[in-house]
């Protein structure tokens, strides 16, 4: 870095600015300038312009006579193979020879520091010296060092080393019983006595947790046992278990790139990556540089050769969340179950193709209907109750939050990365989004021109029950050419014991016969009920997995009562 800034500076005239005090000279109009040797200048009388000018800083001023000390911080993420990096010492003045009088590593236990020499060290002007540091995985947990040079006459040059140590915990689950992911956010509450809300959350991104029962037998189960034993309130590499590949080629010694599937796999640049082999004991870990289509790019060459058939994990910081639970099935195998808590963020790619009606999106997934679907009421009541007389009770909000819970069944990596995008984009009960009830709510009775807003569906108690009030005002009208129309319902009036007259916000566009509706669902803006959801993994990313919720309704301000919530 230093040399290729040599051309810029020196122009073979020793520097731009020969002196300072150069610059009191008249100006060239006075007369021509010798080329070489002394030089006479005659300032005639009449001449009385004595104006100075102010002096220019350049890169030279701002770069040259100091000295330079690059990095001046090594984060080094987390460890988990031996990591080795260059420090390096600048003398960048252009004429002062310095003395390097100490070097000194503090905190420093696991971090070997291969010096060029050995203090005092003299730095002739321009010159420049490599310190080298290598960060093992032996020592305390957290790495906190730092390296200090000092030169004779200037004040003490710190450079902070930071990191943590971690281990791969390269055991793999027992995919019969699968493995449980939980998603937690954190939501703090505010409710008024007529059931609007004030939410607001607190975790920016949820915690994360991975329970699994592990078979282990032989040498790994000895291997896991002394590992918890004396790694167990450390960081732990843990692979995403669900996010596991086979590698399908052969990798060399010494490669960057490994050639796999990222798509929909907690892959991230900067990120860790677990290859292993057919026992716990065949593992690496390395880092993650950068992703491509169909590979992922280290940023240091593997240390070893990986055949067809490696497992490929994504990985994440974590820690026990508690003592493992071991049973013992003979004197060589073990059965144990363990919980993982991640102690990294872990972001996740936002929705991109939901239908959005008025600021918030429309949860259109229809709900895995494999079981029963619970549904219910929430009102609040209020009661005085003397225990004399009959109690009195108050509706203030005169609404109910109806209650549904929506179960999701995914196959595949697209739908599991969905579904998740789904759960981050709810926050746990922080936001909100349109829940259709994916029922037949209400059944057009009469063909519906493209430029009307009314509309005949069958009486059931719409105009009597409903009032208009959030939950019951608002229909996804779904074809079954595959269209959907989100309106308001603006009124409603009862023709007969059969027969209500709908009014919509705006016209459909398209002529709508009876035959032609699929389903007419009422939509309700709707938050999780909980801040906590689960995701059932019963294999890997390619395979099955549920989650569910509850979804409870809230009355949110949309785009026609005021902004939506952020």
């Amino acid at each position: 870095m230093w040399h290729g800034l040599w051309p810029l500076t020196f122009s073979g005239q020793g520097d731009y600015f020969p002196s300072r005090t150069g610059l009191d000279r008249p100006g060239g109009a006075l007369g021509a300038e010798p080329q070489y040797g002394r030089r006479t200048v005659v300032v005639p009388q009449h001449v009385a312009d004595r104006r100075r000018g102010a002096v220019q800083p350049l890169f030279g001023d701002d770069f040259f006579d100091r000295i330079h000390v690059e990095p001046r911080t090594l984060n080094l993420g987390n460890v988990s193979t031996v990591q080795r990096r260059a420090v390096r010492v600048w003398n960048a003045f252009r004429s002062r020879a310095l003395a390097l009088t100490e070097a000194t590593l503090s905190a420093g236990e696991g971090i070997v520091l291969t010096a060029p020499g050995v203090p005092p060290m003299p730095f002739v002007p321009l010159s420049e010296r490599a310190w080298q540091v290598a960060v093992g995985t032996d020592g305390p947990p957290v790495i906190g060092a730092n390296l200090a040079f000092r030169f004779d006459g200037f004040a003490e040059i710190p450079v902070v080393i930071t990191g943590q140590r971690i281990v791969a915990f390269a055991f793999v689950p027992d995919w019969s019983r699968g493995v449980l992911e939980r998603l937690a956010w954190r939501t703090d509450i505010l409710t008024s006595p007529l059931q609007v809300e004030q939410r607001r959350g607190l975790r920016s991104t949820p915690r994360r947790s991975f329970e699994a029962t592990l078979i282990v037998d032989g040498r790994e189960r000895v291997l896991l046992d002394l590992a918890v034993f004396g790694w167990g309130g450390r960081t732990w590499a843990l692979p995403i278990w669900p996010d596991g590949q086979w590698l399908a080629a052969e990798h060399a010694l010494g490669v960057r790139v490994l050639a796999c599937d990222p798509a929909h796999r907690d892959f991230r640049s900067g990120g860790l990556v677990l290859l292993r082999g057919p026992t716990a004991f065949d593992t690496e870990v390395a880092e993650i540089e950068s992703i491509g289509a169909d590979r992922v790019v280290l940023r240091h060459p593997t240390t070893r050769a990986w055949p067809r058939g490696t497992r490929l994990y994504p990985v994440r910081a974590a820690r026990l969340a508690e003592s493992p639970k071991i049973t013992r099935l003979s004197d060589q195998a073990a059965s144990v179950a363990v919980r993982f808590e991640v102690v990294e963020p872990c972001d996740w790619s936002a929705l991109a193709d939901a239908p959005i009606y008025r600021g918030h999106p429309v949860l259109a997934d229809r709900p895995d209907e494999s079981e029963s679907l619970s549904a219910g009421w929430q009102r609040a009541l209020l009661t005085l109750d003397n225990e004399l007389g009959t109690a009195f009770v108050l509706d203030p909000a005169d609404w109910a939050a109806v209650t549904q819970s929506h179960r999701w069944r995914m196959h595949g990596r697209a739908e599991r990365a969905r579904v998740r995008s789904w759960l981050y984009a709810l926050r746990g009960r922080h936001r909100a989004v349109w829940r259709p009830t994916h029922a037949d709510d209400l059944t057009l009775l009469a063909t519906v021109a493209g430029t009307a807003t009314a509309a005949d569906v069958a009486n059931v108690g719409l105009a009597r029950f409903a009032g208009l009030r959030p939950g019951r005002r608002d229909v996804r009208i779904e074809l079954r050419d595959g269209r959907a129309f989100h309106r308001r319902i603006t009124a409603a009036a009862s023709l007969d014991d059969a027969t209500d007259r709908i009014t919509l916000d705006a016209a459909l566009g398209v002529d709508v016969r009876p035959r032609d509706v699929k389903r007419i669902s009422f939509l309700v803006l709707s938050r999780a009920d909980s801040d906590e959801t689960e995701i059932e993994h019963h294999t890997d990313s390619d395979g099955a997995a549920d989650s569910a919720l509850v979804l409870r309704a809230v009355r949110d301000r949309d785009q026609d009562d005021g902004p939506a919530p952020t």
